[in-house]
């Protein structure tokens, strides 16, 4: 998968270079213009894949900090003094959501922002599905903040909480986890047609 070179590195410069791009969006750009870079493949970079965070386990050796542009636009949306307004939120997802990488830095999503606006769980859901093969690729390198990686099942607190509020129970939810997103998925439309609720929107007749 084809990440920005920015968002590897140490923590504190990942952090320093997201807030430097979030700066663009506040002169006007869109979030795929600010965070436009040389694309490298996630593969050939040492270290594990940071879903959330800051934390200090991971952030004095380089690692591919993919939450770090997301987490930093949440807090500048969401602090005391906000320095994006919150119309950026969908602005954000939809232009984020077109990339593998954009897909993945909102996947964690821990103070539960991405998933804020119910218009963005059926996108969001959708392009889980649309990616989840590319996303597994990576192996088992996924970090919530800890030295250990872990497959890519054990996260995933925004489509989790995306195919919940569309249906699916938690029962199902936890049964299904380690089958990975597609058995999720696909458990979710056999709810929905059996409840008599609409499909998504793209499989509408």
């Amino acid at each position: 998968m084809l990440v920005p070179r920015f968002v590897h590195g140490l923590t504190r410069d990942v952090k320093k270079e997201s807030l430097r791009r979030i700066r663009l969006m506040r002169k006007g750009a869109r979030w795929s213009e600010a965070m436009a870079d040389e694309l490298v493949d996630v593969a050939t970079l040492p270290g594990l894949v940071v879903l959330d965070g800051p934390y200090p386990n991971v952030g004095f050796e380089p690692h591919t900090h993919i939450y770090s542009p997301f987490h930093w636009a949440d807090d500048a949306i969401w602090s005391v003094r906000p320095t994006l307004p919150m119309s950026a939120l969908s602005g954000i997802f939809f232009d984020a959501v077109q990339t593998p990488w954009g897909v993945l830095g909102m996947l964690d999503d821990s103070t539960g922002t991405w998933m804020r606006l119910e218009e963005h769980h059926w996108p969001y859901i959708q392009a889980v599905e649309r990616r989840w093969d590319e996303l597994e690729a990576i192996g088992d390198r996924y970090s919530g903040g800890s030295q250990s990686p872990s497959p890519l099942w054990h996260f995933g607190s925004a489509p989790y909480y995306a195919l919940c509020a569309l249906g699916l129970s938690r029962e199902d939810l936890h049964a299904l986890m380690p089958q990975g997103f597609h058995a999720l998925y696909r458990r979710l439309l056999e709810v929905r047609a059996a409840q008599g609720l609409p499909p998504p929107p793209e499989e509408a007749p």
